[in-house]
């Protein structure tokens, strides 16, 4: 069996390293739903679920930064490759951010719970539902 190149090492790890990301952005895109959703009809234990689930989300982010700079530091990546570990680096790095903001609306959801929302929320959904189609898009 032949050797794997330190090409092929990259490349594999690279895309990886792609999955990984792809697998966060949706993670992001079911905590923003479901924060929305959780807000919209004030499911109190639904929110709580999508607040605690933002340290997995954080974790993920965590693991994809060591992931890349250990890349750096052992395959010295030059050109495309470097340039394409440093926006994972940045998507990344949005996509927890994006996160945070499904977690804000969770929390907002367990501190109103059952009360009365003024003013109602229609604007609400309508604009989360633009966001994850950009994050779609992105």
């Amino acid at each position: 069996m032949p050797a794997i190149s330190p090409r092929e090492t990259l490349d594999r790890a690279i895309d990886e390293l792609l999955a990984q990301v792809i697998e966060q952005g949706s993670m992001v895109e079911t905590s923003l739903r479901g924060s929305v959703k959780s807000l919209q009809h004030q499911d109190v234990d639904e929110a709580k679920i999508i607040y605690d689930a933002d340290r997995q989300i954080n974790k993920k982010h965590f693991d994809i930064e060591e992931s890349v700079i250990t890349l750096i530091a052992t395959q010295q990546p030059m050109a495309r490759d470097l340039r394409l570990l440093t926006a994972i680096l940045e998507v990344t790095t949005e996509l927890e951010r994006m996160g945070d903001y499904g977690k804000g609306i969770a929390r907002i959801t367990v501190r109103i719970g059952k009360e009365e929302l003024l003013p109602p929320i229609k604007h609400i959904p309508p604009m989360s539902e633009f966001c994850i189609d950009m994050l779609h898009r992105a």
